[in-house]
């Protein structure tokens, strides 16, 4: 992730976007206060695993603030927290960006 760098957004929710930096094909995944950084094969492996384990009773865990799914991250002291709400919008821009992957990748072969 470069400060100064043609990012070109993918997809965008009220809450968050996903971006590829063109210099470095880095891609960005903005939700709210979490910015993550990842290859495209990592990103889409990422989202999928968020929309796939959705109902899974291992992601249940309802928390006070209501966010009811949970996820682990590889690191033991952080997880990720969202809404039925929130997961929607993520399945939403999931599937602009995946679109947009695919135009870009038609147009160019």
């Amino acid at each position: 992730m470069h400060e100064e760098s043609s990012l070109n957004i993918l997809a965008h929710a009220d809450n968050g976007y996903i971006g590829v930096c063109e210099c470095c094909n880095e891609y960005n995944f903005v939700y709210k206060n979490v910015l993550l950084v990842f290859q495209q094969e990592e990103l889409v492996r990422f989202l999928d695993w968020l929309i796939g384990f959705r109902t899974h009773d291992d992601t249940y865990l309802p928390l006070p603030h209501g966010r009811t799914r949970v996820y682990r991250s590889p690191l033991s002291n952080m997880f990720l927290a969202f809404d039925e709400q929130e997961l929607d919008e993520l399945d939403q821009l999931f599937r602009e960006a995946q679109l947009i992957l695919e135009v870009r990748s038609l147009l160019a072969k």
